[in-house]
Formats: C-alpha cells, sequence, structure tokens
C-alpha cells in the first residue's frame, strides 16, 4: 500500500503527479512480446455467466449486436457491450474472468492474448497458474500473470475531478489499479510540440495509474477494503473472485499500514462514473511508503532530530521549500536556515536547501527538514510549503511534523509559484 504525496504539483490532493520513469519503446515491446508467448492462457473463448438488464454480443466490431443470455458463448474477437444500469460476467476457458460495469465496451484476442477494454470499467481476474495476458486500454498496455485488477476508460472531455487538465483534443483517460498481483506496462502520451513517449510503470496492490494522450501518466494508491466494499465490479455481481487468498494478504498489508499512520481517510473519486469505481484513499507514491515503514521513527525518513521536527518530502525534480513562521515573526526558510530567539534560549534551523535537483533517498526521493531545539516560545508555528519552480505545473507533497508526542500529517498538492496551506502547532505557554 502507500500513502501521501509532495510539494510542487498536483491535482488538488488527488493524484500524485508523479512523473514515471521512462522506458525505451524496444524494451516495452520486448517485455510484452515475452508476456504474449508465454503458455497456458486459454482466450478462444468466455461464456456469459452473469448478465443484468442489457448485455449484447458481436463476433467482432464490423458485426451486428444481439442480445446475450446467461450462458452464451463469446468467441475469439468477439465484442460485449453493456447498457445503462447493466452489467455482464465472464468466464475464459483458463478460469480468468472479466466483470462489465455499465456502459462499457470489452473483447478480447485469443492470438495475441489481449482483453481490450474499449469504454467504461472492468474488473479483470486471472488465475495464478495460468499463463501472462496482455490487458490494453486508451493510452496503456501491459501484462499480468495471476492478478486481480481494474479498468476504467472515460471521454477525455469528461474527466472531472479525477483530471483537472484542460483537454488539448479527443481521447480517453484510463484507470488501471491492481488488488492484488502485479500489472507491468506502459502509458502512451503525446506533448504539446507533437512529441511522442512511452513511460514505463508497475502496479502492486492498491496502487493505480491515471494515463491520458496528452499527458504524462500520474501514479496514485486507493483503497483496496473500501473498494471491495462498494464497487459494483465486486458487490454487483454472486460469484467470488478467484485470487481471494492473495486478495485477503493485500487487505491485511492495507489496514496494518492505516493503523500504522500511513493511510489518509479523505477519499476522492477518480471517475465521473462513480458507479464504476470506488474512492480512493491518500495519495502515495510506493517508494516512499516502502522508506517510512521501514523508518520506525513515527515515519520520519533518516534526519536531524528536535523538540519540535517538521520535514518535508516529494518525489519530482520540482524545486519546492519548507518555510517556518515563528510566534515572534521571524520566518525560517532557504534566505535565513537559522534563527536564534527566545531570548537566545531557542534555535530553529533549516537542514538543507534542496532546489529538487538532489535525491536524498534512491530512487526518487528529496527531503528538506526544520527542527526546533532548546526552549521554544510559547505561541504558534506554522509550517508552510512554497513551490518555488517546478516543470510540471503542480507538485505533491507530504509533511509530517512532531511536537510533544503529537504527529500530525499534510499530504497535499502546490501549483508552480504558489504556497500550500499552513501546518500549526501551539506551543502552550510555561507554566
Amino acid at each position: 500500500m502507500h500513502f501521501p504525496t509532495w510539494p510542487k504539483a498536483a491535482l488538488d490532493g488527488l493524484l500524485s503527479r508523479v512523473p514515471l520513469r521512462p522506458l525505451a519503446v524496444v524494451a516495452i515491446a520486448a517485455f510484452l512480446a515475452e508476456a504474449r508467448l508465454s503458455s497456458g492462457a486459454d482466450l478462444s473463448q468466455a461464456v456469459v455467466r452473469e448478465k443484468y438488464n442489457v448485455v449484447t454480443l458481436a463476433p467482432n466490431r464490423a458485426s451486428e449486436a444481439q442480445p446475450a443470455s446467461t450462458g452464451s458463448v463469446i468467441r475469439d474477437e468477439g465484442v460485449v457491450r453493456t447498457g445503462t444500469d447493466s452489467r455482464a460476467g465472464i468466464e475464459f476457458a483458463d478460469l480468468s474472468l472479466a466483470r462489465l460495469g455499465a456502459n462499457s465496451i470489452f473483447s478480447f484476442d485469443a492470438k495475441a492474448r489481449t482483453m481490450n477494454t474499449t469504454q467504461g470499467a472492468v474488473l479483470f481476474s486471472k488465475p495464478t497458474n495460468s499463463g501472462a495476458i496482455k490487458i490494453q486500454s486508451g493510452a496503456i498496455s501491459g501484462a499480468i500473470t495471476g492478478s486481480t485488477g481494474f479498468i476504467s476508460t472515460v471521454a477525455l472531455e469528461g474527466v472531472g475531478p479525477a483530471g483537472r487538465i484542460p483537454s488539448k483534443g479527443k481521447g480517453t483517460t484510463t484507470l488501471v489499479g491492481m488488488l492484488e498481483g502485479k500489472f507491468n506496462g506502459g502509458a502512451r502520451w503525446t506533448d504539446g510540440a507533437g512529441r511522442e513517449h512511452t513511460n514505463s510503470f508497475r502496479l502492486g496492490p492498491g496502487e493505480m495509474v491515471v494515463a491520458r494522450p496528452d499527458g504524462p501518466p500520474r501514479l496514485a494508491q486507493f483503497d483496496i477494503p473500501r473498494f471491495l466494499r462498494t464497487s459494483p465490479l465486486v458487490k454487483g455481481f454472486k460469484g467470488p473472485l478467484p485470487n481471494e487468498a492473495s486478495i485477503a494478504r493485500a487487505v491485511a498489508e492495507f489496514e496494518a499500514d492505516d493503523r500504522a499512520g500511513f493511510i489518509d481517510r479523505s477519499n476522492v473519486l477518480v471517475s465521473t462514473r462513480p458507479r464504476n469505481l470506488a474512492l480512493v484513499g491518500r495519495v502515495v507514491p510506493p517508494d516512499v511508503a516502502a522508506q517510512l515503514r521501514q523508518s520506525g521513527n513515527d515515519g520520519f525518513l533518516p534526519g536531524i532530530k528536535g523538540v519540535i521536527r517538521a520535514q518535508l518530502i516529494w518525489n519530482t525534480s520540482a524545486d519546492l521549500d519548507l518555510y517556518l513562521t515563528l510566534p515572534n515573526g521571524q520566518v525560517v526558510s532557504f534566505g535565513n536556515v537559522s534563527v536564534t530567539f527566545n531570548n537566545g534560549q531557542a534555535v530553529a534551523r533549516l537542514d538543507r536547501d534542496n532546489n529538487g535537483q538532489t535525491i536524498n533517498f534512491p530512487p526518487n526521493i528529496r527531503v528538506e527538514n526544520i527542527v526546533i531545539n532548546g526552549i521554544p516560545l510559547s505561541g504558534l508555528y506554522r509550517f508552510m510549503v512554497n513551490n518555488f519552480n517546478s516543470p510540471n505545473g503542480t507538485d505533491s507533497f507530504t509533511l509530517r511534523v512532531l511536537y510533544n508526542g503529537h504527529l500530525q500529517v499534510f499530504t497535499s498538492t502546490v501549483a508552480a509559484g504558489q504556497n500550500s496551506a499552513p501546518l500549526v502547532v501551539q506551543v502552550p505557554v510555561r507554566p
């Protein structure tokens, strides 16, 4: 699982705008080719196991669709469509499942071992003892072996709260999330100058990628237990999901992270089709989550300690800055890294000015710390994040502040040239 995010770019606390590492197109092609050659995955035909309201079948994209019934056989290149308030559950010969939400279009190619979602939302689940298959939708393609996840594809113009980026053209926004197992793939997009890019990504349980054709993909996390409790892709069907033991382990890990304070329960919708997707939880890049779990020190990455300790973390090349305004109005920042106050009884110090080019913890974690030692002045201490400069427009960050055993965690985003909301610590008057 994973949680917080970092400063200098963000989608209003929705999605961490975390640039994913580029991967040469040839490398992705080679990987997917290997996945296609894996033996054991049988997508030669499927059977409609569950049907609710309007479900139609067509032998291929060019053929006329006919009403489907429970038990209908879908052969290679067959196309399944669902109507409004409709669902369909499909089972393949190797016991792989595809569950279609409302207004969805789904097809499969047996020779290429590919499941394709053109529109709507689909939950896919594949037994661990069958070969790899390819999942394709919109700008995303990737491979799974034994895994359970979901895809949602909506029109670019209808992205709503998940995107917050003005559309520069037609196309779709695609979300892929994993309940258990792994998804290895790539997302294709074109920049404003017409240059084509492919970004690689790898998803594990509780991780989700959001991809669109006019910008780099974003990585986010979602609440696995809530998805299982609320999504029609789960609750709207009678039969159990395969790989139940793996799903249970993923839920247990998520709940352990939640108890440890690594999960923020402020949820947001990730689709304009909320019936097709559950809510997500705190956005946190997985590399940072792993570092924080291992630190064992209230979630702080290693650094200087103090009576009051504040730590800013982010994982983009943005130049984010941590500021502290003391009760007497003095400011600690990159321009004034050390301040002595309270009649010389206390010192507040910034450990470094990280302009985004220094990676403090591999593979891409940036950190700034401000600590106060001595006898702090009573009053309010206001910590704030400034996005001094960013190539991303907005960036995600996590700010943690510890005082007198009380930990505050603030995960949000901040646009280039803007300040975040403050995180405030109150030091009481000494008796």
